[in-house]
């Protein structure tokens, strides 16, 4: 017969470890906006960027990949996704960015980092000015 005190701590024991094996295997380390990808770097990082910016990079670096893997860049406007780019992951510390158009598109943006399963790994929100009228 089980004891009834051991009982009291099963509930949380199970919750533990249905949320450790809910977590992704991948992690991303770096995530960064900027206007564009320099020797696998962010040059002109920011969370704001003018009205006569083109186009915005989002650069990340994905940690834990083991075989061949992937990640999504989810671009979004004004809470609304407007791009899905599957990445892949080549090895298990590995650099990888997508590009957005933002031109004439002010407001504000977000690109969330998925796994392959859909968790997400991080989150970057950024501004694009809109145009002053002189």
């Amino acid at each position: 017969m089980i004891h009834p005190l051991l009982l009291l701590g099963l509930p949380a024991l199970l919750a533990q470890t249905a949320g450790a094996s809910d977590a992704s295997p991948l992690k991303a380390t770096e995530m960064a906006v900027c206007r564009e990808i320099v020797d696998r770097g962010c040059d002109s990082e920011g969370r704001t960027f003018g009205p006569d910016v083109e186009s915005v990079a989002f650069l990340t670096r994905v940690e834990g990949a083991t075989g061949e893997a992937f990640v999504f860049h989810i671009w979004s406007f004004e809470g609304k996704e407007v791009k899905r780019a599957r990445l892949p992951i080549r090895t298990s510390r590995y650099r990888t960015w997508s590009l957005k158009r933002v031109k004439d598109q002010p407001g504000r943006w977000k690109v969330e980092v998925l796994d392959p399963i859909g968790r997400s790994l991080g989150i970057v929100d950024f501004t694009v000015q809109p145009r002053t009228i002189d």
